[in-house]
């Protein structure tokens, strides 16, 4: 049975579709690992969260905007949008659709976007946190995709009015700024079918957020299990600033942006390096505050002025001083003991993880043949296979010419025959031919016609 908002009302009769287009590090891994992992639950609830992996959101975003990381392609991101597209028209209910990575999109794809989805009415949801904890939590995530920018050139190039010329800016404002992104998608839906939800203060309950985010989507916050661990942590300090000379050093030695991916992102950076204990957080200095409040102010008199529906409080969005006793490290003083204790986890993890490959490598049935004499057997059975495929030519060839082959290898006369019958069908041939030249047409015989 589908779930009822709050407050009762009925759902409308077109199904409905939530666009939930950002912002990065503002919860939304948080809240996608709940929506994954409860689809079923919401299915029967009435509500599709689709996708046939967890990915496939962020596929379909890096689908509709035409683009991917820099110097990189993956062959399952063409189509994927449409695939989500199609799975929400067959849903009868309403569809959510998650990712941040939608936030950037340029007015031409969202355009297409809301075509596509024009069987349903589209709503867009954009969940937002303050700066004075988005600019840290942003730039440690560029040092995760292998940016070598230092904080104060971060800070620098977002500060300028000129923000475009610089990738960095470009990226930054794209993915949180939550008035260009809302202007870009909801400039054709009307303001009550876009959505804001602010990210609770530090120390408020710890599913606050779930259900600001349930009140935005219309569904029941209820018909979802919230006991499992669902938190996206960012990286300490030190650990950021390891990342950050591990990719000035990658800069001079390139690694295939997969493999950096794989080992560095993926491994290192979420699996190893965030399981540190005590990592020194990364804040915002006292000196960039006032800037960060007065943008802060700007944006929440914006998104009044707009008229959108708003969960939870705009004022969220104004930075607070920091609440520690003593003002922490800033980003670009380099922790050199706490990277060295960094490094030596990294390579002890990295270590452990080759070990773990060996094994599983090792068995694999036929890991203790070596590599020639895998080359070996290969050769032989291509040639073996050539064999075979030639004897199945032969036998599959129609049995009325194998028939006549043979009887022409065992006598002679026929073989005789056949050659004369080749030879008059030649002249035959050469006859026509010289008549068609001379415009001229074939004796008739003088048994054409008759009966016999």
């Amino acid at each position: 049975m589908a779930s009822t908002p709050p407050g009762g009302a009925p759902r409308p009769t077109r199904p409905v579709v939530y666009m939930h287009v950002g912002a990065a590090k503002s919860g939304t891994t948080y809240l996608q690992q709940v929506l994954w992992h409860n689809r079923h639950r919401l299915a029967d609830a009435g509500v599709l969260y689709p996708g046939k992996d967890f990915a496939a959101h962020v596929r379909a975003a890096f689908d509709l905007r035409n683009t991917f990381f820099r110097g990189a392609s993956d062959p399952t991101v063409k189509g994927a949008w449409g695939e989500l597209v199609a799975e929400a028209r067959d849903w009868p209910g309403t569809v959510i659709i998650s990712q941040e990575l939608f936030a950037p999109t340029r007015a031409a794809y969202v355009r297409r976007a809301l075509a596509d989805l024009d069987f349903a009415d589209v709503h867009v949801v954009f969940t937002a946190r303050d700066l004075g904890r988005q600019i840290p939590a942003h730039w440690q995530e560029d040092v995760k995709n292998r940016f070598t920018t230092s904080f104060d050139e971060f800070i620098s190039s977002i500060r300028r009015q000129d923000w475009r010329s610089y990738e960095v800016a470009r990226l930054f404002w794209g993915l949180q700024d939550p008035v260009a992104v809302l202007a870009r998608w909801g400039a054709d839906l009307p303001p009550e079918r876009v959505h804001v939800v602010t990210l609770p203060r530090p120390g408020a309950p710890r599913d606050l957020l779930w259900q600001r985010f349930s009140a935005a989507v219309g569904i029941s916050p209820d018909d979802c299990d919230l006991s499992g661990s669902f938190s996206n942590p960012s990286l300490g300090l030190a650990e950021t600033q390891f990342l950050r000379e591990i990719n000035i050093t990658l800069d001079e030695n390139r690694v295939d942006w997969h493999v950096y991916n794989d080992e560095v992102k993926l491994f290192l950076a979420q699996e190893a390096l965030i399981r540190r204990p005590s990592p020194i957080k990364i804040e915002l200095p006292a000196e960039y505050l006032p800037w960060a409040t007065e943008r802060a102010i700007e944006t929440v008199e914006d998104l009044r002025a707009a008229g959108y529906d708003v969960q939870g409080d705009l004022y969220d969005l104004i930075p607070m001083p920091s609440p520690a006793p003593a003002p922490a490290p800033h980003p670009d003083e380099p922790q050199w003991a706490d990277m060295a204790d960094v490094g030596a986890d990294a390579i002890a993890a990295l270590l452990q993880r080759i070990q773990a490959q060996e094994k599983r490598a090792a068995r694999v049935p036929g890991a203790e043949i070596e590599l020639r004499e895998w080359i070996e057997s290969l050769q032989r059975d291509t040639a073996a296979l050539l064999e075979i495929t030639g004897d199945m030519a032969h036998d599959a060839s129609p049995l009325t010419r194998r028939a006549a082959q043979n009887v022409t290898e065992r006598y002679p006369a026929v073989r005789q025959l056949r050659g004369a019958y080749q030879r008059i069908q030649a002249k035959a041939g050469r006859t026509k031919t010289d008549q068609a030249k001379t415009g001229g047409s074939a004796p008739q015989s003088n048994t054409r016609g008759t009966h016999r």
